[in-house]
């Protein structure tokens, strides 16, 4: 289980992750990123600065929303594959729902158990 500071800081990542593949799309359509990194869990929580990850959250929480609200009706049908898998800029804003929301739920919950 990661630390409150760790799933914030997550999220930041996460939406990283979905600009750089929304760019990629965008800027060089049918580029193929390859594999994930495999994802590693310290013994230890890692130190985050919480007001830096904050800011990163919004940051590109709202370079995403300018990005996704200046597509063109084009832009909408452009792929990048990583993975494996070849996506679009629908399924990109609809992880960058679904991931953001669950993580910053997993945090209310570990907020409340404290």
């Amino acid at each position: 289980m990661w630390s409150m500071a760790e799933y914030a800081d997550h999220v930041r990542e996460v939406l990283f992750g979905m600009r750089l593949l929304l760019d990629t799309a965008i800027s060089q359509p049918g580029t193929d990123l390859g594999e994930s990194p495999p994802q590693r869990f310290a013994p230890q929580p890692r130190q985050i600065d919480v007001g830096a990850a904050l800011d990163g959250i919004d940051r590109e929480a709202r370079s995403l929303c300018r990005q996704l609200h200046g597509l063109s009706p084009h832009d909408w049908s452009l792929t990048v594959t990583f993975d494996g898998t070849s996506v679009d800029p629908h399924w990109i804003a609809r992880h960058i729902v679904h991931d953001a929301t669950h993580h910053l739920l997993d945090i209310g919950r570990l907020r409340s158990a404290l």
